[in-house]
């Protein structure tokens, strides 16, 4: 079994590292062919340079090295590196592949193939030492490689960790990167925007970076499911005042039909739908998706006509037209898209209508949006202010209504979600079948504890009255590292407000 270690290092680091200890070390791989002229060929092969190349590391310092090896034979055969003397190797030294290594430190080499492994030496010790790197080489009828005495393969992996970007600033990095940026014009009503076709990418006039096209790049694995990122946002309020840009994502298939309130009243704070998309939707998703999703202030904004454009919806959904006594503001973890969304994710260069006019150019308008994935009407956040009890809407066919509905109507509902700020992108290429990973922030410590209850009946309860969370025993696994010093956690408490009462 590999010995794998971690490491956190900066790109920054290893770039230096590879340029003041770089060395390239190459050899040829040669084939003696011992049997011929039968239909399965038995080969064994040898290193004609059995010399390799020879290291030095003092103590104390680290060496990164390249080595290429070429197969200039007939055949494709098994290959690794060692190192000589055996004996060089001890607990203060570690030789081993990159776990960033182009190439594998062993395995099949086809002809005429050159194999890029990069190799760590460090060496922890107080002595100098010289070893010799050298590849074998050995194949027959599938068998293993063969080691000649005195050499030690080189098995053990060296993980590195490289840091991570929050998604939003690898979002923008992509768009900034890119060398395709142009302007050009809303074909509706000629607003000047600035996309990149390559990626795409484009900018909204309050430069916040949305994905647009029919099928961008924009998947991410979330709950362990598809979602698709709508875009980077500037200065999203998690409710106390705090703005950050944040990422705001949508599921990529709707959860089911339902209704939007369930008494006649376009009031989200007090709607159904959002009582059951911060309730039971949100208790049943995993641990990990629960701890990417952040509060944020989604405006409530509203307006009483789909005849405006894309930039037009934006400014009224952040507007204070409400209808009578509603709210234009609400705090909470989990809504639904706005129709600019809809809007935005389209190729507005293409389309010269409005939105309620975008089903009558399908192949420009509706067609062009991913957010338009379904053959159901899907329910949008922003309410109209002409009427108390209707809310805009995507229809089935693809433009956004506000009239001839009702709240109390059922149609395909897709949660939408900001990610907390620190959320970072892992792994993946935002393709359907490679989606975006992401990893979120640690949860906090009383949720790590109160995580713990379930699997600790013996050391652990929620007894009390208030069904505090606190250990118990001879002794219970809660020491805690506080101050340099051995402390112990004595449980998880609800603290009340003295001037409220209130938890």
């Amino acid at each position: 079994m590999q010995k794998k270690h971690k490491v956190i290092i900066s790109l920054l680091i290893i770039s230096l590292l590879v340029i003041s200890l770089y060395q390239t070390l190459a050899t040829d791989i040669l084939m003696n062919k011992t049997e011929s002229q039968t239909a399965d060929l038995s080969y064994t092969f040898d290193i004609t340079d059995t010399t390799g190349r020879i290291v030095n590391v003092k103590a104390g310092a680290t060496k990164i090295l390249d080595i290429f090896i070429t197969n200039n034979n007939n055949g494709t055969i098994n290959y690794g590196v060692s190192y000589t003397p055996s004996t060089v190797k001890t607990d203060d030294i570690t030789i081993a592949q990159l776990s960033i290594s182009k190439d594998k430190v062993s395995g099949l080499i086809n002809k005429d193939e050159v194999k890029q492994i990069s190799l760590l030496i460090i060496n922890n010790s107080s002595s100098d030492i010289t070893l010799t790197l050298v590849p074998i080489a050995g194949y027959e009828n599938g068998g293993d490689l063969i080691v000649p005495s005195n050499h030690t393969l080189i098995t053990e992996t060296y993980e590195i960790e490289l840091p991570k970007d929050p998604l939003s600033v690898y979002i923008e990095n992509l768009y900034g990167g890119s060398d395709d940026k142009t302007n050009f014009n809303d074909a509706g009503n000629g607003t000047k925007y600035e996309r990149t076709t390559s990626k795409g990418l484009m900018k909204d006039t309050a430069g916040n970076i949305r994905y647009y096209g029919p099928n961008p790049n924009n998947y991410v694995k979330f709950n362990n499911e598809l979602w698709r990122i709508v875009g980077v946002f500037k200065d999203i309020d998690d409710g106390t005042g705090k703005k950050e840009t944040r990422v705001k994502i949508a599921r990529n298939d709707s959860i089911g039909d339902n209704k939007w309130n369930t008494s006649a009243s376009n009031g989200w704070p007090t709607s159904s739908l959002k009582n059951n998309l911060n309730g039971t939707y949100l208790q049943n998703l995993t641990g990990d998706a629960k701890n990417m999703i952040g509060d944020a202030v989604w405006n409530l904004g509203a307006w009483n006509s789909a005849r405006i454009y894309a930039n037009q919806f934006y400014q009224y959904e952040r507007g204070t037209t409400v209808f009578s006594g509603r709210s234009n503001k609400w705090t909470g973890k989990i809504a639904l898209i706005y129709p600019s969304d809809y809007m935005y994710a389209g190729d507005l260069s293409k389309c010269n209508k409005t939105a309620y006019a975008w089903d009558s150019d399908k192949t420009n308008c509706r067609d062009q949006s991913w957010l338009k994935n379904t053959s159901k009407a899907q329910w949008t956040l922003q309410p109209n202010h002409s009427s108390g009890a209707i809310v805009f809407y995507i229809n089935s066919t693809g433009f956004v209504r506000s009239t001839a509905n009702n709240v109390t109507t059922s149609y395909a509902i897709r949660p939408s979600l900001y990610l907390k700020a620190e959320t970072l992108v892992t792994g993946g290429t935002g393709t359907s079948t490679d989606p975006y990973t992401l990893q979120g922030p640690p949860p906090p410590a009383t949720e790590y504890i109160e995580s713990l209850l379930p699997s600790n009946p013996e050391t652990m309860n929620n007894d009390d009255p208030d069904h505090n969370v606190r250990y118990m025993g001879k002794d219970p696994n809660n020491y805690v590292k506080f101050n340099n010093e051995l402390w112990r956690i004595i449980g998880v408490f609800s603290v009340k407000s003295s001037a409220s009462g209130q938890s």
